[in-house]
């Protein structure tokens, strides 16, 4: 069994212009690595057997379990394809497992953390069991792109700025400063095609900031975060609003949408505050997890 893992992302500042001719929307972006992250582990089997996935989770609710597609339209599905026919290989050999703590449809870039993992784990399984040569990782950086602009980022981690659609990255320094996000899942989904038609109608696009500038400290990276999604995605589910001033209540540095949403993120500097939060956003009948900044992307685990 070939095992990789992959993480969430959130978005510390997310600006975006008006549509473009090419039908899509330039983004200014910071993105960060979570602790939270996804595993998709390929399972060996009879050559003859088709291609299965299966996904499970011991965090997230039924429903979003329920709603990853298990079968060719899932995206892992799709990467597989392309990774085997890359190579001339048949599709056949194992099973795929998916095990998830990332939110679905919750703006935390789960699906295309699968993407990435199922990348990684394509490209070594097709070395230990087809003896083909691993890809190296601008090969498959370059590869990642077809599949979405945040695939890239999934792969990369850590902290990174993401131009043009979100898939040009460039690299910067980790956060010098600890911190600890609460991350209110709503019950309800948003879907970004939609989120980004309302951005259309409410027509309220930023200027793009210089995001290389060293973050010193919890408050300048409150002062930093911005999401032009925000207004949109609470204009199609209003709840949200309440979420974002539950968590400024108790005490959060920043609180807000992140990526098309529904999930708000609330910044905390002390660990028993967010927790405190948590609860809060519990009591909400949302979903509340705590989650710290990480810098690993995608890893081969076993």
């Amino acid at each position: 069994m070939i095992t990789v893992s992959a993480p969430a992302k959130i978005n510390l500042v997310f600006q975006v212009a008006p549509l473009a001719p090419d039908s899509y929307h330039p983004v200014n972006s910071l993105y960060l690595e979570l602790d939270l992250r996804d595993s998709v582990s390929l399972v060996g089997t009879s050559e003859n057997q088709p291609i299965s996935i299966t996904v499970r989770s011991a965090t997230l609710p039924l429903r979003h379990v329920n709603s990853v597609p298990t079968d060719q339209s899932n995206l892992v599905y799709t990467v597989a394809e392309r990774m085997f026919s890359l190579v001339g290989e048949k599709l056949s050999g194992f099973e795929i497992l998916i095990d998830k703590t990332i939110p679905v449809a919750g703006g935390m870039a789960g699906g295309s953390a699968d993407a990435a993992a199922m990348l990684v784990a394509c490209n070594h399984y097709l070395n230990q069991e087809r003896g083909k040569e691993l890809l190296t990782e601008a090969e498959l950086t370059e590869l990642a792109k077809e599949f979405g602009s945040d695939v890239p980022f999934s792969l990369l981690g850590g902290l990174a700025i993401g131009t043009n659609h979100g898939e040009v990255l460039q690299k910067v320094p980790p956060l010098g400063f600890d911190c600890i996000f609460v991350i209110a899942i709503s019950q309800e989904g948003l879907s970004t095609p939609q989120v980004f038609s309302r951005f259309d109608e409410i027509g309220q696009s930023s200027v793009f900031s210089n995001l290389t500038e060293p973050i010193a400290d919890i408050k300048a990276l409150a002062s930093l975060m911005h999401n032009d999604l925000e207004a949109p995605a609470i204009t199609l589910l209003p709840a949200i609003r309440n979420t974002i001033d539950v968590l400024d209540l108790a005490g959060a540095e920043k609180a807000m949408v992140t990526g098309s949403g529904p999930t708000v993120i609330g910044l905390f500097e002390d660990q028993e505050q967010a927790k405190k939060a948590a609860d809060l956003v519990s009591d909400l009948g949302l979903i509340a997890l705590l989650a710290r900044p990480s810098y690993r992307g995608t890893r081969l685990e076993n």
